[in-house]
């Protein structure tokens, strides 16, 4: 049989760890993208452990040349999985996001989701039953102070991923947005400092629900949905 294969974004720790290492828990190759090779390196060595060899890919989601290389050195490749997980978070006011800030969250947050996809459909399109997992989060179904635009960008990608998925139907591609929050990542300990944890999401639970998602027999799918803590105030 041969094994699947996944591309994960982010992967170097939060959530892109813990989905990899579920992934090699079950059998399917990881592929892991993100800016740190140490860290990436980590998560190989755990993957080890399962008994999958992890492939490690240092790889800026915003540089879109690189990108282009990713995809290029991948041409002959089979993909089953792109989860679209790397993100930037910004707690500002409106009035105290400067347009380089703003730039920055929706390239990391929209446009490189948008372009990874497109760069790696030819390979998903060899799948037998290919994913597109986007990770979204809670602000995209509840309304939250400060962050407009985390907001702007997260909203942005929920559309681009009903859209995507009405475009691929046909060729029974799935693409899904699961919105976690807050989940108990550096990220989030980075932006709420002395946040009650058991009011977070773990990165474990997410994992678990991206592999249900992704392993639901060929030509059937589900809706986006928000996974929270019913601890949430």
């Amino acid at each position: 049989m041969t094994r699947k294969t996944a591309v994960i974004t982010g992967a170097g720790g939060g959530m892109g760890r813990a989905i990899a290492l579920k992934f090699a828990q079950t059998g399917i190759r990881p592929l892991l993208l993100g800016r740190t090779e140490a860290k990436l390196r980590s998560v190989a060595k755990e993957v080890a452990t399962r008994g999958i060899t992890a492939g490690v890919h240092v790889l800026d989601v915003t540089d879109d040349e690189a990108v282009v290389a990713f995809s290029a050195e991948l041409a002959p490749a089979t993909v089953d999985v792109l989860v679209n997980c790397a993100g930037d978070w910004l707690i500002a006011t409106l009035q105290d996001t400067s347009n380089e800030e703003l730039d920055q969250i929706l390239r990391t947050n929209l446009r490189a989701p948008y372009i990874l996809s497109r760069a790696l459909l030819p390979n998903l399109r060899r799948s037998d039953n290919a994913s597109i997992i986007n990770i979204g989060s809670l602000v995209t179904a509840m309304s939250v102070p400060a962050v407009s635009a985390y907001t702007a960008a997260k909203v942005g990608l929920k559309g681009l991923t009903g859209s995507l998925a009405a475009e691929l139907r046909p060729e029974l591609i799935r693409v899904v947005m699961i919105s976690p929050g807050p989940a108990d990542t550096p990220m989030r300990d980075a932006a709420s400092p002395g946040i009650n944890k058991s009011m977070l999401v773990k990165p474990d639970t997410i994992a678990e629900m991206v592999h249900a998602v992704v392993t639901l027999p060929r030509g059937i799918t589900t809706s986006d949905f928000v996974l929270y803590s019913m601890r949430w105030e």
